[in-house]
Order: structure tokens, then sequence, then C-alpha cells
């Protein structure tokens, strides 16, 4: 007690006159290693107690941002396959079960001939297919018969006219390369300039039956699902034709996604709330479920 007095009255003297200490050297102390912020030694003090590094917050961080990462990856790899129908392994299919799909798919088409057209062209009650239990136009046909296959598929084909279907087709073929199953797009403009053109100007579609040039498809308004010798045809509502021709392959992979950039689907006007001023005119075609080609009235 009596040193630790005396050290701190002579350490008060030295104050008191103003002069500045000097620093004595530390004997017999061991340095120890200056801590970073986060609890990390500037030193490797694990040489010397022979203890496992400890791992910093930095790192610790680093490591969990990444593990968040692949799960979030996975996660939305996990929804584009939902989104596009390949969820559960569809993808992968053999040859012989693409053939067989193929084979299924033109079967049930063939199923719906003599089928009429848009229930709009018969709505007199002396049209012969007034009140018909169906009605499929030429885009209606692909989708009912995609939509009854659903489960064979392994998706839900969109709502949307043939300008849809072809956007989900993306391998192009030339005719000799279609094989039955396959589909013909018809694009062209219409002579009428005041008319709302379809998306890509897309305007129709039908199924391919081969030999020859055989069709399966919904042509005419006041018609049915019918075969027709050939896909090539004339119009008066518009013109002058280009065929598409596009394979299922993708449909029988089990993919069903617009491959068209810039263009993503579903494509849907915008719709206003009917207190807005916007409202007024606004389409309001509640019986048109699903979309529908526009038929030209003048077939045989």
């Amino acid at each position: 007690d009596s040193f630790h007095n005396k050290s701190c009255v002579d350490l008060g003297e030295v104050m008191a006159s103003g002069d500045r200490p000097a620093l004595l050297p530390l004997q017999n102390m061991e340095q120890k290693p200056i801590l970073a912020v986060c609890g990390s030694a500037m030193g490797d003090s694990s040489k010397s107690t022979g203890e496992q590094p400890t791992e910093s917050l930095q790192d610790a961080f680093v490591k969990f941002r990444q593990k968040r990462l692949e799960v979030n990856r996975r996660a939305k790899q996990l929804q584009r396959q939902e989104r596009i129908g390949v969820a559960g392994g569809v993808r992968g299919r053999s040859k012989e079960d693409k053939d067989k799909l193929r084979k299924l798919f033109l079967e049930t088409a063939l199923t719906f001939q003599g089928v009429p057209y848009h229930k709009r062209y018969h709505e007199d009650p002396a049209s012969p297919h007034h009140n018909a239990p169906l009605y499929l136009d030429c885009c209606g046909l692909v989708r009912k018969t995609l939509r009854d296959l659903k489960d064979e598929f392994g998706f839900i084909i969109g709502k949307y006219n043939q300008s849809y279907q072809f956007d989900t087709l993306p391998k192009v073929l030339t005719k000799e390369e279609m094989q039955p199953g396959d589909l013909v797009f018809l694009e062209a403009e219409y002579y009428d300039k005041t008319k709302k053109a379809q998306t890509h100007n897309m305007q129709h579609v039908e199924i391919w039956l081969g030999d020859g040039d055989k069709t399966l498809g919904a042509r005419w308004a006041k018609g049915v699902v019918e075969i027709h010798d050939s896909y090539d045809f004339v119009s008066k509502k518009y013109g002058p034709n280009k065929y598409d021709f596009r394979s299922i392959d993708t449909w029988l992979d089990g993919q069903c996604v617009s491959h068209r950039r810039g263009y993503p689907w579903p494509h849907e006007p915008k719709k206003y709330s009917h207190t807005s001023i916007f409202a007024r005119g606004q389409c309001q075609d509640e019986s048109a479920e699903d979309g529908d080609c526009d038929a030209d009235t003048n077939g045989p």
C-alpha cells in the first residue's frame, strides 16, 4: 500500500509541475494482439493457443447470403417450370412417347368434325346449328383438343387466339418437313384498313393431316370443322396469304410459353374502373371467354 501511495504522490507532483512523464517500457508482460472491430484478431492467435480460428461476422454473412441466393434461384426456376408446364418431369419424353401423343392429338381433333363455327354466326333459330352443344372456330379447335388432353400434355393452354398459339411454337418447318398434327398458320392483312389488325397479322390456323396438302380446320363462319383438300385458300377479307408451318414438338415436350421476345402473354387491354372517364366505350364482351379468330363470312 505504501508503494502505491508513493507512486500516486510522485505522479501527482509531476502532473502538477506541468512536465510530461517519460514512458517506461513494460517488463515481463506478454503483448496481446490488437482486435479488429468484429472480434477478429489482426494477428493469428491460433498458432500460440492451439485453438481453431473463429469465423468472423463478415464470413458468416457472405455464406448466409450465398445460401439465400441459391434458395431464391431454385425457387424461381421451379416457378418458371410450373408456368411452362414442365414440372414433374414432363420434359424428356422419348420419341416413342411423343409419337403416341402426336397421334392422340390428331385423333382427338378429328372427333370434332361437324362442330359448327362460333355461336354468334348461328343466332338465327332457322340456322341448322342454332343452340348447338359446342361451337369451335379455328383456334378454338386447337385449344379444345389441347385442353381435353391437358393431363397427357402436362399443361393447360391459355385462352388466347391463333396469334398466341403461334408464339408458343418456335420450331419453324418447311412444308416438306410437316408431320400430321403440326399446324399451318395464315398471316395476312385486312383489306379494310379501318378494321383493327390481328396480332402479328395472324388470321387463321389449321391442323396438318398430310396425305397431300390436306388439313383439318374451321375455316368458314357459317361452316363446320372439316377436312380441307388444301391449306391454301382465298379470302375476301384479307390477303395476300403468307403461310407459316410450325412443329408441335414444343407442346409434345410439355412446354407452352410465348417465345416471341418483347411480346409476353397474357396480352390484355387495360381495364378501367367503371367510375373512370376512360371506361366509356370500353369493350364489354362477356360472352367471349376465350379468344377467337375472325372468320371469313364469304366462304362456301
